[in-house]
């Protein structure tokens, strides 16, 4: 008897633990009781970055402290290294991240459609088509890649920085050292212009500008004046030629750990999130491109004709056809690209 009442005694004991545990089990509210780690490629006060914040605040106010969300920015939980971050999204690292679709699409090249220069007017039809066809091929391609997809916020249209000179000429921009994205449409446009582009991660590349290691970047302005960039970089050429979105992402494996009112309550959260983070970033442009003027910096906007010069290099080299050919009609469909428009 006494050996039967230690072992019940032991069982309890046991049975407490597990339920006291924190790490992904049903609390005794309705909602999963976990703690997780989110990640974003962006800096402490990037737009990305608060909008990171905001969801964890939202979804621990709804799920009444259940959900406990910490959040990382600058690539901290992989060393700044972004391709390691990606790799800790996928395999259960991290358990959900702020992600730039151009980074993520290390997992597939066809996200990359995105990006391919000059194939968006306005954020408006950026934001239609992520919350339509482009955001459903997105999501698809992310989720053969073990990531649910939750939403989408503007990174911005990109504008070019650099340190040297102004440009407003294809001939301008030949032979500066610029840092890109990774993707090939930034690196294959900027090679077709006749500039040395070259890619590095995002934390390192403040440090690179002001050192003169590299002579410019490309970037929407949220990331411009937020990483202060503009700082280093006295001329700005506003000429939006590619468009960058944020991915909400989360970890398959960690999205199975939820329950559903749990996941409901993520992603209702992520919609408010992400329609805040897109009209922060259009709220936000003329104020920032203003800053950027009056604290000393040349800001040169393209005129359409100005712009099509630079397209025109483009459609020279056969720039457009190659990714048509590369990524896909089905990609350039669902991200509303006409490649017919794209050839002149």
């Amino acid at each position: 008897m006494k050996k039967l009442l230690a072992l019940i005694t032991c069982l309890s004991m046991v049975a407490v633990l597990a339920c006291s545990c924190s790490g992904g089990g049903d609390s005794g509210s309705e909602y999963t009781s976990i703690k997780l780690q989110m990640s974003t490629t962006v800096g402490e006060a990037s737009n990305a970055t608060q909008m990171c914040k905001l969801f964890a605040e939202k979804v621990d106010e709804a799920t009444g402290g259940a959900v406990k969300i910490s959040v990382f920015p600058s690539d901290q939980l992989s060393g700044g290294d972004m391709s390691k971050g990606v790799d800790m999204l996928t395999t259960g690292g991290t358990d959900c991240a702020f992600e730039p679709v151009d980074v993520l699409a290390s997992l597939d090249e066809r996200l990359l459609t995105l990006n391919v220069a000059w194939t968006f007017d306005s954020y408006e039809e950026a934001e239609q088509l992520l919350n339509g066809t482009a955001g459903d091929f997105i999501s698809e391609c992310l989720e053969a890649k073990n990531l649910q997809t939750l939403g989408f916020i503007h990174n911005g249209m990109r504008q070019l920085t650099n340190s040297k000179r102004s440009v407003v000429t294809p001939d301008d921009i030949k032979a500066l050292k610029l840092r890109v994205p990774g993707g090939e449409p930034f690196m294959r446009a900027f090679t077709d212009f006749g500039a040395d582009p070259l890619t590095m991660s995002f934390s390192e590349l403040y440090t690179a500008l002001s050192q003169g290691t590299v002579d410019g970047q490309e970037n929407g302005y949220d990331l411009i004046f937020n990483n202060s960039f503009h700082e280093v970089q006295p001329y700005i050429t506003e000429w939006n030629y590619s468009y960058g979105a944020f991915a909400l992402v989360v970890n398959s494996g960690t999205w199975d750990k939820l329950n559903d009112a749990t996941k409901k309550v993520l992603e209702d959260a992520a919609a408010e999130v992400c329609r805040t983070g897109c009209q922060n970033v259009v709220d936000s442009e003329s104020t920032q491109k203003q800053s950027i003027i009056d604290y000393g910096c040349e800001v040169n906007t393209l005129s359409e004709e100005q712009v099509k010069a630079f397209q025109d290099v483009l459609v020279g080299t056969g720039y457009y056809d190659y990714f048509y050919e590369k990524y896909g009609a089905d990609a350039f469909e669902a991200f509303g690209i006409d490649i017919e428009t794209l050839r002149g």
